[in-house]
């Protein structure tokens, strides 16, 4: 009979779970103290050394989770200083177009107002993803929470040069513009010398025919596997300099 109950519960568990997830609705949330007074459904919120608060800088790395309204799971017990933050699922977040048009299937971050996402723009932390079209300059739309840190960018060449020019100017990110430097140096560098050692083996190839012929086929061949380690060397090259822009 215990046995029966235990599968029943579980089997109860499971549907509401599969429930839940179908009707996308927020699933995780705790009852936290919040010190801002001023926090209400909607806004995001970030850890600080004083507490809980509205999160005012972008793409803050202390993002919480949204202030929610009646979600479906919640831990810790309420008390009249704590609001439920939603940590996982979908809910309203109250967000802006100060950083661009929001659509849906876009990345949202914390912005400089506070409790009031904007788009991402650029690689940081997010708080999830825009589940509608924000058709106002600002108001709560549907998202799903999902807190991490989103890569926005792609490193493509003209992308990597403005973000070195931008970098220069704030001595903070000199470590950054020295990775992007690096990896244009790696990258250009490998391109330039497998261009450049193609080039002079097919000189030398087309000037060892010319001088005899009946070797054609050898150097051809020789010419057809210099070419082939010239391309794996600059491909190399191509995709450390990637890695580095990527993941160092």
């Amino acid at each position: 009979m215990k046995k029966i109950k235990v599968l029943l519960a579980i089997l109860g568990i499971l549907i509401f779970t599969e429930l839940a997830l179908a009707q996308g609705l927020p699933l995780i949330a705790k009852n936290l103290k919040v010190i801002d007074e001023k926090a209400k459904v909607g806004d995001i919120v970030s850890q600080t050394k004083k507490g809980l608060v509205r999160s005012s800088v972008p793409y803050d790395k202390n993002i919480i989770g949204v202030v929610g309204e009646n979600p479906i799971m919640i831990f810790n017990k309420p008390t009249t200083t704590t609001l439920p933050i939603i940590t996982w699922g979908e809910t309203l977040v109250r967000v802006s177009n100060e950083n661009g048009q929001i659509k849906k299937g876009d990345f949202i971050t914390s912005s400089n107002k506070p409790g009031v996402g904007q788009k991402a723009t650029e690689n940081g932390f997010v708080i999830g993803k825009a589940m509608e079209d924000l058709k106002e300059k600002e108001g709560l739309i549907t998202a799903f929470i999902n807190i991490q840190y989103a890569i926005i960018e792609k490193p493509e060449w003209g992308g990597v040069l403005a973000k070195i020019a931008r970098g220069v100017a704030k001595p903070e990110n000199i470590p950054e513009v020295l990775r992007y430097i690096f990896a244009l140096l790696v990258g250009g560098g490998s391109f330039t010398i497998g261009f450049l050692s193609f080039v002079k083996a097919l000189r030398e190839g087309i000037a060892g025919i010319s001088r005899n012929p009946l070797a054609r086929k050898s150097i051809i061949t020789a010419m057809t596997l210099n070419l082939i380690g010239i391309s794996i060397l600059t491909t190399a090259g191509l995709g450390l300099a990637l890695f580095v822009i990527l993941y160092l």
